[in-house]
């Protein structure tokens, strides 16, 4: 691991760099199944972002034009004088539109995978709120697997002991509420001002999208002329954990063209 500014950086591979961003209450983990896979074809940057995992901690009030200043800032250092391409995740698919829209072309291309930024969806979903560990471990590991099910991971056989162990770290080492990004309506906004090739990844089964993932991918279509849109058939909102093998091809095959 390496900082970059106050952001935690691990990097694997070699080849044009591509920078990694995370989804809410989560870190670098979020793509601890396309690592190996990618760091095949490009030089891989996971950053933890401000307040997540071994970044920084930052205040819970900052504005939003700061934060993401934090990630354009570590981007802009990681890519040096070269564009660099760049994927986000959920919170991170938000956050990585509003970055690529204020570095123009020091962004090479830009992938969306299971993105935020579409306003809040009228589908209420049936999360518990995470207990305190004096609660007792069990009853902890019984909400966050509930909460799994519920809106990351559309089959139940997906989250194994492994993936509750990934998710609870997470979620203990998460300071920074980003829910103001991912439940804002910027997405297609943002988009219209980004100036690089857009790719952009769904879970035919995702959650959060309403009433279904083609109400969102008709948001980036109309901002992006020419989007490149792959749905995985089966795949719920952790797309690229939950199907990595799916996500991986599409990622190089995007980013290596």
């Amino acid at each position: 691991m390496s900082r970059v500014g106050g952001l935690a950086v691990r990097r694997w591979g070699q080849g044009e760099p591509l920078v990694l961003l995370h989804g809410g209450m989560g870190s670098w983990r979020h793509w601890i199944r396309n690592l190996d896979a990618l760091a095949a074809k490009f030089t891989v940057h996971a950053l933890d972002m401000p307040g997540c995992g071994d970044s920084d901690s930052v205040p819970r009030d900052i504005a939003d034009d700061d934060y993401i200043t934090l990630v354009e800032e570590a981007v802009g250092a990681i890519g040096g004088e070269r564009p660099v391409n760049l994927a986000g995740f959920s919170f991170g698919g938000i956050m990585a539109a509003l970055v690529a829209a204020r570095m123009g072309s020091r962004i090479r291309k830009l992938s969306l995978v299971s993105p935020g930024g579409f306003g809040k969806s009228p589908r209420p979903l049936d999360l518990r709120k995470i207990p305190p560990d004096a609660a007792g471990l069990a009853a902890v590991r019984e909400v966050l697997r509930h909460n799994l099910r519920v809106m990351m991971l559309a089959d139940p056989a997906s989250i194994t002991e492994d993936t509750v162990d990934l998710h609870y770290a997470n979620v203990r080492r998460t300071r920074f509420d980003g829910r103001r990004f991912s439940v804002s309506n910027r997405m297609g906004e943002t988009l219209g001002q980004v100036v690089c090739p857009v790719q952009s990844v769904w879970g035919e089964r995702d959650a959060l999208p309403y009433p279904d993932v083609h109400a969102r991918i008709a948001v980036c279509r109309a901002a992006v002329s020419g989007i490149r849109v792959d749905i995985v058939p089966g795949a719920g909102h952790w797309v690229q954990y939950e199907a990595p093998e799916a996500v991986n091809r599409a990622l190089i095959d995007f980013f290596g063209s």
